[in-house]
């Protein structure tokens, strides 16, 4: 009974200095990550995101055409 209990503590001491470890770890990962990005503040750049809005309807097939104008697809 007791090597269980000794053994029980013995897991959660090390379980809590392994996160306390990782916690550390994980915090100077993230500033370093702050210092190299910034704070992020913003959307993503480009042209705005395009919405579909009629997604009852079947998808439509597009075939791609190569440079050259020719159907790319097979058969």
């Amino acid at each position: 009974m007791l090597v269980w209990i000794s053994l029980g503590l013995f897991v959660g001491l090390v379980t809590a200095v392994m996160t306390l470890v990782w916690w550390k770890v994980g915090d100077q990962w993230a500033d370093e990550e702050y210092k190299k990005f910034g704070h992020g503040g913003g959307g993503p750049k480009g042209p705005p995101p395009k919405v579909i809005s009629n997604f009852d309807n079947e998808p439509t097939v597009v075939q791609m055409q190569s440079q050259d104008g020719s159907d790319s697809g097979a058969g």
